[in-house]
């Protein structure tokens, strides 16, 4: 009897170490695992945060974009401007020397031989005053630009540059998060420069600032008026963007 007895007590002792070897063992193996998702957790999280800012990269490179092709813009107006000015100089040199051939003294009209006519000097201060406005914008100085585009619409409403002092001057607006007065630049280039090359620009930029403003209804329709009337565009490719936001807001 004492023998089958010793025999169950060890019997017993060898199952409960064969258990609680199981036990550490199946431990170990879900440690094991539990380290191994933690793994894959913090890889996940590096890989979005990785994600995140590429894509502030991407933004960031789309905004310099925006900015480098208004200043293309720019220089390409100011390219024709001076070219047109080039040909009217030549244009007044024929008639000039024309005069002289048949032995008239040449004159600018309004002016005396010599000096330059009122037409003449309007021209280069229309052209500094935007110039300077222009270089603060570009220089970030936001409020001394908007005060030059403000001085250029005053002083030279119907100039050749008026449609681009209105836009630039909504932009020194918008920058500064003042988006009633940059709603009214913006909408005024429509209304007054319809045929404007910053048309389509001043259309987004009239949606950002409704949207800015709360006015989630009024944005969604001229989003959707830039996609329409500028199909194909960087405007209406970021007014689908924003339409897109609007709708994973619930706007």
């Amino acid at each position: 009897m004492r023998s089958r007895a010793g025999i169950t007590i060890a019997a017993m002792l060898v199952l409960g170490v064969v258990q609680q070897a199981g036990a550490t063992a199946s431990n170990k193996e879900l440690e094991a695992q539990t380290q191994q998702l933690d793994a894959r957790i913090a890889a996940v999280e590096r890989a979005n945060q990785t994600l995140v800012q590429m894509q502030q990269q991407i933004e960031a490179a789309r905004k310099d974009l925006r900015t480098l092709r208004g200043e293309i813009d720019e220089a390409q107006h100011q390219l024709e401007t001076m070219r047109q000015q080039q040909r009217d100089l030549y244009s007044d040199v024929d008639r000039r020397l024309l005069l002289i051939e048949n032995g008239a003294q040449p004159a600018t009209p309004g002016s005396v031989q010599g000096v330059p006519s009122e037409a003449e000097i309007r021209a280069v201060d229309e052209s500094s005053v935007y110039g300077e406005a222009f270089a603060a914008l570009k220089a970030g100085r936001y409020e001394e630009a908007g005060k030059g585009f403000e001085l250029y619409l005053t002083k030279y409403p119907d100039g050749p540059r008026a449609d681009n002092a209105t836009y630039w001057l909504g932009e020194s607006h918008y920058v500064r998060k003042d988006y009633d007065p940059a709603l009214q630049s913006f909408q005024a280039v429509l209304d007054k420069f319809p045929d404007s090359r910053k048309a389509a620009d001043a259309m987004l930029k009239v949606a950002y600032c409704q949207y800015e403003l709360k006015a989630f209804r009024n944005a969604r329709t001229t989003l959707e008026g830039v996609v329409s009337t500028y199909p194909g565009t960087e405007s209406a490719r970021l007014a689908e963007q924003r339409l897109t936001k609007l709708e994973a807001e619930g706007h």
